[in-house]
């Protein structure tokens, strides 16, 4: 039986690797969206705490410089956390990119598989139809040798 060779097993390949390349593209992304909402998370509770903190000083004798320090740690704080929000807003442009690019590279391995299961499909219905058509010819060669050798004996010359 003849071996099943996808002529179009090195472009396969190939999109396999792309699909895979980006899937690892988007999987750091992500990773740097998840770092960065962590990073986010964590300003937020720095600012409460700032503010309770803030609220404190507000009770009983109220040092202003204290104040100050406070306000500007908190602004700053703000800032950080406003700089980290523009910073997931632009890598979800890039997620949104990413993931479409992904979809893509499935697609395109997905219909080369496709494909390729088709062929191999109808390359093993035409080995399944030769290896009839050889064992239909054997057993056409069978009956007429047998009928041959009946024949030989029906007729047979006696001396």
């Amino acid at each position: 039986m003849a071996r099943f060779r996808f002529a179009l097993q090195l472009v396969l390949d190939r999109r396999l690797d792309e699909e895979e390349a980006k899937r690892r593209a988007l999987a750091s992304i992500e990773s740097k969206r998840r770092d960065l909402l962590e990073s986010l998370r964590s300003r937020q509770s720095e600012i409460a705490a700032g503010r309770a903190a803030w609220r404190g000083e507000l009770v009983g004798l109220v040092d202003p410089a204290s104040l100050r320090h406070h306000a500007a740690a908190g602004v700053g704080l703000f800032r950080k956390a406003q700089r980290t929000v523009l910073e997931i807003a632009s890598l979800e442009k890039g997620i949104i990119k990413a993931r479409t690019e992904a979809v893509d590279a499935a697609r395109a391995r997905r219909t080369l598989e496709i494909l390729r299961d088709q062929r191999l499909a109808a390359f093993a219905l035409m080995e399944r139809r030769r290896e009839q058509g050889a064992l239909d010819e054997i057993a056409a060669n069978g009956a007429r040798n047998q009928r041959g050798q009946e024949f030989a004996l029906q007729h047979e010359v006696t001396p």
